[in-house]
């Protein structure tokens, strides 16, 4: 008896809950239900025009535009509308009574995540392909994906970056340009959009739209370093390397561990012909690229052209010819130091070496 009294409770509910819906809602739900989508569509046009207070209504109408129609636009107002209307409202989707901004929500996140995963995924792949034509192909059903992406949830910021970036790789630049200023109108404040764009202007050779995006970084967030960083290298490509240092040290102080700043900053002052000042920042690099030839390389360029490191840099040397023993120029600087300091046997013998290693014996 409680059983039958506990069901007859419960379809009397559901035959309240659907009593209160009007006509044109109720047939909406039930077309969706049976899959009868021509039919819900009409429906639920019916519902807003008649009830355009309705947020129950706006849902629905929304709901198949996008999943139905792919008329994203109009899906995205009619959900808006019936969030501002009434998000708490209650709504028949995926078979639960669910509130509207859990249903919106739900679906947007959903499609997002299928559509933007899928094109991340796909860019992956295409990264790795030799052929032109093929890379190209890949990168266009990239493209389609993160545009739904942007279509379902533009407010999502993930998919400007990669979808820009997609069009340069297709050669698109005006499309690439139209996408990350779009994405910057949009978020005039986002750190993230800003940076990005920043790039994307470089990328395009737009040097001077680059540094205004990165400076306006700044003023949303001053201690914002890769801000500082990034024109740090519109600096250096300018050969502005005062200029170009001041905004690595900038950045230094906010991120001291960084070890593609102490290379930068080590390039500007070596481009000042400051070698002193050069040593301690790209010894920093190499703490965290201990195998990086050409790190060693220029270091020991610095260690040769100073007056005051000689000692420093003959122990440097003499650990990267047991590092790079193959490495002809190293051993050139090992002599020059040696000679240097009048140690002229040892001169002789790493002299020696380079010969060998160059064949001018």
């Amino acid at each position: 008896m409680k059983k039958m009294l506990i069901g007859m409770f419960i379809v009397s509910v559901l035959v309240i809950i659907s009593a209160c819906r009007p006509p044109e809602v109720e047939g909406t739900v039930l077309n969706i239900k049976q899959e009868l989508y021509d039919e819900a569509f009409k429906s639920s046009q019916l519902a807003i025009e008649k009830y355009p207070g309705n947020a129950e209504a706006w849902f629905y109408w929304g709901w198949l535009n996008g999943e139905k129609k792919q008329n994203y636009a109009e899906m995205n107002k009619a959900f808006d509308k019936a969030l501002e209307l009434n998000a708490a409202q209650k709504v028949v989707y995926q078979g639960a009574n669910v509130s509207v901004k859990e249903a919106v929500e739900n679906y947007r996140n959903g499609e997002f995540a299928e559509n933007y995963n899928s094109a991340v995924k796909i860019i992956g792949e295409a990264q790795k392909l030799e052929d032109e034509a093929q890379k190209k192909e890949q990168l266009d059903k990239a493209r389609q994906k993160l545009e739904s992406a942007i279509d379902f949830y533009p407010s999502r910021i993930e998919p400007y970056r990669p979808l820009s970036m997609v069009y340069l790789n297709l050669g698109d630049t005006t499309k690439a340009e139209t996408v990350i200023s779009g994405a910057v109108e949009m978020f005039p404040r986002n750190e993230e959009i800003l940076v990005s764009a920043g790039d994307i202007y470089a990328l395009m050779n737009k040097e001077e739209k680059s540094e205004e995006i990165l400076k306006r970084v700044l003023e949303v967030n001053p201690q914002n370093s890769a801000a500082y960083q990034k024109l740090g290298i519109i600096e250096s490509n300018r050969d502005n390397w005062t200029a170009a240092n001041d905004y690595y040290q900038k950045a230094m102080a906010l991120d001291p561990n960084n070890a593609d700043l102490a290379y930068n900053i080590g390039v500007s002052f070596y481009n000042q012909q400051k070698f002193d000042d050069a040593i301690p920042y790209f010894v920093k690099s190499l703490e965290t690229e201990p195998e990086n030839e050409l790190g060693y390389t220029i270091l020991a360029g610095c260690y040769v052209r100073s007056e005051t490191k000689m000692d420093e840099g003959i122990a440097f040397l003499e650990n990267a010819v047991q590092k790079f023993p193959q490495d002809a120029d190293m051993w050139q600087f090992l002599a020059i130091l040696y000679g240097k300091q009048g140690m002229k046997d040892k001169a002789d013998e790493a002299f020696k070496k380079y010969q060998e290693l160059k064949g001018e014996e």
